[in-house]
């Protein structure tokens, strides 16, 4: 098989079991395979495979035919600029939530500049990969980090992360804010669960072979914000806040849950002009 062959035979395998954008799919499984950049198959493309190469190429091929993640396989995905590690044992970090830790790092900047140019205590609560902490304790240095998470498996995937990142977290294992009670926070951001049960069960196959629990907020997906929003005061510095990321759809009832405790709220809508991150404060 030559590099040319197996980029034409990755994508039809995939096309056959329905997997979007196979030929993009198949040219990131063989660069990895043969460990050169994508754009390097193009210019070898006839170039031989070994035995082995052709092996492992075909076997990453068919774990993604059978709906696996591509980033689990590669295991990497991009965010915020930063490259993290990725498993079965983490939410996969997505594009969209990038909007929440640039929302966060205008919120700390702009009061920094006005004068509160101190260490700010910030706790990202269902860290998961860490992809939150870690950019906002990257891209903010001036800021103490806590990453919490339920899953030992979870924080060993963040710590990995900010260890290879060069970055200062600490990690805590716990259940929703029970490692955090008895501090105040200037700031807790949070991509928790909020998909209803209902949407859940009708997400594409790939969602599926995510840890559920990163997913899934309750019958209608708002549990953690009824959670938190009955906690919140109780955590939060007088001038503390709370950034985190809703559905698309949800913008009108966290605002209402929140405010209903006494909270102003803001919705910031994402790149699409979809709801996708609220504060309140």
């Amino acid at each position: 098989m030559k590099i040319l062959d197996g980029m034409r035979w990755g994508e039809t395998e995939l096309l056959k079991k329905g997997i979007e954008n196979p030929r993009f799919d198949a040219d990131l499984l063989l660069a990895e395979t043969l460990k050169m950049a994508r754009d390097r198959l193009y210019i070898d493309w006839d170039r031989d495979l070994s035995e082995q190469e052709e092996a492992d190429f075909r076997k990453a091929i068919l774990r993604r035919s059978m709906n696996e993640p591509l980033q689990y396989i590669l295991k990497r995905q991009e965010f915020m600029g930063l490259s993290f590690y990725v498993d079965e044992r983490v939410l996969i970090p997505r594009a969209d939530s990038e909007i929440l830790v640039e929302k966060c790092l205008e919120l700390i900047k702009r009061e920094n500049r006005q004068g509160q140019g101190r260490l700010v205590k910030i706790a990202d609560l269902c860290t998961g990969s860490g992809a939150l902490a870690i950019s906002i304790a990257h891209y903010y240095p001036a800021s103490e980090v806590v990453g919490t998470d339920l899953s030992s498996g979870a924080l060993e995937v963040a710590h990995q992360n900010a260890e290879g990142l060069g970055v200062k977290v600490e990690w805590r294992e716990g259940d929703f804010v029970d490692s955090i009670r008895g501090e105040h926070w200037d700031l807790i951001v949070s991509n928790p669960p909020y998909v209803s049960i209902e949407d859940y069960s009708q997400c594409a196959p790939e969602i599926f072979r995510e840890p559920s629990m990163a997913f899934i907020g309750g019958s209608d997906g708002l549990d953690f914000y009824r959670r938190l929003a009955e906690e919140a005061r109780s955590l939060l510095n007088p001038q503390g806040k709370l950034l985190m990321e809703i559905g698309w759809d949800q913008g009108k009832d966290v605002s209402n849950i929140f405010q209903l405790k006494g909270f102003e709220t803001h919705v910031y809508p994402d790149l699409a002009g979809r709801d996708r991150v609220i504060l309140a404060r």
